[in-house]
C-alpha cells in the first residue's frame, strides 16, 4: 500500500512539474531548463523495483559543433573550392580560346576574281577592304558594332545568301561585298568615293 502511495505522489509530482496530464506515462514535452523557447522530449521510466518509482531522464544536448557547426564548414569549404575551380575553367577557357584563324590558298587577286568582281574594280575593292579589314577573313569588330569578314558585313548573317560557308571563305564574303557595292551605291567607284568621303561604306 505504502508503494501505491508513493507511486501516485510521484504521478501527481511528475504532472505538475512536466506540464502532462496527470498520471500520463511515456515520452512527454516540456519547456528546454536551459534555453527558453525550445521544446525537449524527457522520458519517464516506471521502476517499481526501487525506491524512486519514476524516473524523468532527459536526453543527452547534442553536440552542436559536431552535429551542426562542423559539417555547416565542411559543406561552405567544398562550395568554396568548387567556386574557385569554375572560376580557374573560365579563365583557362577564355585564354585558350583564340579567335578563329583561317588558311586560304591563292591571292587577294585571286579571291577577288573568283567573286566575280572586274578587274578593273580590283583597286577599289583593296582599298575598301584593307581600310574595313585589313584582308582579316575572320575579322570580327569586337568593339561593338558586331560587323564581321572582310567587307565587315553587318550582321555576318547577310553573307549566308552568297555561301554556307560565309564565316570563312573569302571568296563568299567578297561575293557579298560586290552585290552590296554594286547594289548600295551603284558601281565599286562610287564605293570608294563614298568611303573616301566619310570612312565607312
Amino acid at each position: 500500500m505504502r508503494r501505491l502511495t508513493q507511486l501516485a505522489a510521484s504521478l501527481t509530482l511528475l504532472a505538475t512539474q512536466v506540464n502532462v496530464p496527470q498520471f500520463g506515462l511515456g515520452n512527454v514535452a516540456a519547456a528546454d531548463p536551459v534555453s527558453t523557447g525550445t521544446t525537449v522530449q524527457y522520458e519517464v521510466k516506471l521502476n517499481t523495483n526501487s525506491a524512486d518509482a519514476i524516473q524523468i531522464v532527459a536526453p543527452n544536448k547534442p553536440d552542436y559543433d559536431a552535429e551542426v557547426l562542423n559539417p555547416l564548414h565542411a559543406a561552405q569549404a567544398e562550395a568554396a573550392a568548387k567556386a574557385v575551380a569554375a572560376a580557374a575553367a573560365r579563365k583557362h577557357y577564355r585564354k585558350v580560346v583564340a579567335p578563329l584563324t583561317v588558311q586560304v590558298s591563292g591571292s587577294h587577286e585571286d579571291w577577288m576574281a573568283a567573286a566575280g568582281i572586274a578587274e578593273s574594280d580590283f583597286g577599289y575593292v583593296d582599298y575598301i577592304v584593307s581600310h574595313e579589314s585589313g584582308w582579316g577573313v575572320t575579322k570580327g569588330n569586337y568593339a561593338g558594332s558586331g560587323a564581321y569578314g572582310l567587307g565587315q558585313a553587318y550582321p555576318a548573317s547577310k553573307m549566308a545568301a552568297y555561301g554556307s560557308d560565309y564565316l570563312t571563305n573569302p571568296v563568299t564574303q567578297l561575293r557579298w561585298a560586290n552585290a552590296y557595292a554594286k547594289g548600295h551605291y551603284g558601281s565599286w567607284a562610287n564605293a570608294y568615293a563614298h568611303w573616301t568621303l566619310y570612312h565607312r561604306w
